[in-house]
C-alpha cells in the first residue's frame, strides 16, 4: 500500500506525538514528582533550620538567665550551713559559744537528707473562716461556702531535701543563764540556720551561782553549688551556629 504525501505527514506527526506523550510519562512526569519531593524536604529544612537559628538567638537570654539564677543560689545557700564532719559543725559551734559558757560535752549525729516544706496559709482558711465553720452548728451557711473551704485545689507549698544535723550541748551556766542567752543571740546574729529546739532547766550544783544544763539545736544545710565555676563556665560558653544547623540537618 503506498501512501500519500499527506498520509505520510500525518503519520510522521503521530509518531512524533507518541513519542513525546511517551517522553513525558516515562521521563518528565517522575522528575516533576523528584522535583516536588525536593521541594518538600528543602521546605522540611529551611523550618528545621529557622526553629534551631530561633533557639540559638535564646541561648544569651539563656546565659544571662543562668547567672542571675546563680547568684541567686549564691545568695540563699549563705543562710545555710555547709555540710560537713561532727567535730567540724561542734567546732563551729563552740566558737559561737565562746566563753559565755562552760562547755562539758557535745552529742552530734551525721547530717541527714530530710523533707523542708513550705508552709501556705490559704485564703480560705484563715482563723475567721474556721470560726465561721466552725460556728456553723446547724449547717445554715450555703454550700458553696463549705465547697470553697473544702476544696481540694488548695494551694501547697513547695519543699525540698535539705540537710539536717541535730546537736545537744551539756554546758555549766550561770544561774541567770545570761551566757546561754548571749549564745542564743550570737546564733541569731550569726545568718545561718541554726535552730534552737529545746532548751532544759539543769539542777544546781552545791555552787549555787552556777548550774549545768543542756541545748539542743539542728542545723540546716545544703549542698553548697559553686556559682563561681558556674559563672566562668557561663562566661566562657561559645555557641557555634553552623555546628547547630549541620546537626539539625
Amino acid at each position: 500500500m503506498k501512501l500519500s504525501y499527506r498520509d505520510k505527514v500525518i503519520f510522521v506527526a503521530a509518531i512524533v506525538i507518541i513519542i513525546v506523550v511517551a517522553g513525558i510519562f516515562l521521563f518528565i512526569k517522575p522528575k516533576f514528582g523528584e522535583m516536588n519531593k525536593a521541594k518538600l524536604a528543602l521546605e522540611k529544612k529551611q523550618s528545621e533550620q529557622a526553629d534551631v537559628e530561633s533557639k540559638i538567638n535564646t541561648l544569651p537570654d539563656i546565659v544571662a538567665s543562668l547567672k542571675s539564677t546563680a547568684q541567686e543560689v549564691e545568695e540563699i545557700q549563705e543562710y545555710f550551713m555547709p555540710e560537713q564532719d561532727p567535730y567540724l559543725n561542734e567546732q563551729y559551734v563552740r566558737e559561737i559559744l565562746g566563753n559565755n559558757v562552760t562547755t562539758l560535752g557535745m552529742e552530734t549525729h551525721y547530717t541527714q537528707a530530710s523533707d523542708i516544706k513550705e508552709y501556705i496559709v490559704n485564703p480560705e482558711n484563715v482563723v475567721a473562716y474556721d470560726l465561721l465553720i466552725n460556728g456553723d452548728l446547724y449547717n445554715e451557711l450555703p454550700q458553696e461556702v463549705y465547697d470553697t473551704y473544702n476544696k481540694v485545689a488548695a494551694e501547697k507549698g513547695g519543699k525540698c531535701v535539705i540537710g539536717v544535723t541535730n546537736m545537744i550541748i551539756n554546758y555549766r551556766d550561770k544561774v541567770d543563764y545570761s551566757g546561754i542567752y548571749k549564745f542564743i543571740d550570737a546564733v541569731k546574729d550569726n545568718g545561718k540556720t541554726i535552730i534552737v529546739t529545746e532548751f532544759s532547766r539543769g539542777e544546781d550544783e552545791e555552787d549555787e551561782t552556777v548550774t549545768e544544763a543542756n541545748i539542743s539545736l539542728v542545723m540546716y544545710s545544703i549542698y553548697p553549688l559553686n556559682v563561681e565555676k558556674v559563672m566562668e563556665e557561663s562566661d566562657e560558653f561559645v555557641f557555634d551556629p553552623n555546628l547547630a544547623v549541620e546537626t539539625a540537618e
